[in-house]
């Protein structure tokens, strides 16, 4: 099962859904700065193998702000276990929900 709240706190690419999650439909994804006073980077990609490709790159999320993404954000992709992943690397402290 797929773990769709995640408190991101080191700048390693980690995943948030794995290939095979079978979460194919969110609705939205949010991305909040939980930094008291740093701006993070945050880049949000599908991967397959040695491809990525990216929904965010570099973007700006002030400190103390959330980013919202909607389906009309390109947000659906194949989850499913010959699909694609979907990772996230940042600079600072970001907390991710996934709302399917």
């Amino acid at each position: 099962m797929a773990t769709l709240l995640h408190n991101i706190t080191t700048t390693l690419t980690q995943d948030l859904l794995a290939a095979g999650d079978g979460v194919n439909n969110a609705k939205s994804i949010t991305i909040s700065n939980t930094e008291a006073s740093n701006d993070a980077l945050v880049d949000l990609f599908l991967n397959k193998k040695e491809d990525n490709f990216y929904i965010l790159k570099s973007v700006l999320v002030p400190n103390g702000s959330t980013l919202v993404l909607s389906q009309e954000d390109n947000i659906s992709f194949d989850n499913s276990s010959g699909g694609f992943s979907l990772r996230i690397k940042s600079t600072e402290n970001v907390d991710v929900i996934i709302k399917k």
